[in-house]
């Protein structure tokens, strides 16, 4: 199973900043449409979890249904965080730390200044893996998951969006060793 996280997410979920410029979905809203339409989702393989720098957190299970358009989804956000309920889709009402805590597998935090790896050779399918993105266009982690993780790895020697750490992920995770 591999538990996918992307944390300090720059997309604050209010009304205020739905209507604003101040917020980012994207960093949210494309990784999501890469996981829930994953083999990986189908096979059920994978959940998605999305930490916010508000510090709202959301569980997608597989069968999560994410709409395509930009401005649905953001209503969709900010209707499950208001409490309404949607298949597949849970709020935490925790740390994100305390939720990084329960999930079980080996540890790994994506970033440029982690150790260059190729997902395929490190992962097996037989293993289990927790693994945190950043889902901010730049910078760093606000939160303190470079304690937390057991390898700091890194897929480039450069930044990469959210969206393609997403993708290098998911892809690595589903055609590496069955062994």
């Amino acid at each position: 199973m591999l538990t996918l996280v992307l944390a300090d997410c720059e997309m604050k979920i209010s009304p205020e900043a739905m209507r604003t410029d101040k917020t980012k979905p994207p960093m949210v809203h494309f990784p999501l449409l890469l996981t829930q339409d994953s083999q990986l989702a189908q096979e059920r393989e994978l959940r998605t979890i999305v930490h916010t720098r508000d510090d709202r957190i959301f569980q997608f299970e597989s069968d999560a249904k994410i709409p395509d358009d930009p401005e649905k989804f953001k209503k969709l956000m900010l209707r499950a965080a208001q409490g309404d309920s949607f298949p597949g889709i849970h709020v935490l009402k925790k740390d994100i730390m305390e939720v990084l805590e329960e999930q079980v597998g080996k540890k790994i935090v994506m970033s440029p200044k982690g150790e260059k790896k190729d997902p395929t050779e490190i992962m097996s399918r037989t293993e289990d893996y927790v693994v945190v993105i950043g889902g901010f266009s730049q910078g760093d982690f606000l939160s303190p998951v470079y304690e937390w993780a057991e390898e700091k790895m890194s897929i480039a020697e450069r930044e990469m969006k959210p969206w393609s750490v997403t993708a290098e992920i998911l892809v690595g995770y589903r055609y590496c060793s069955l062994e």
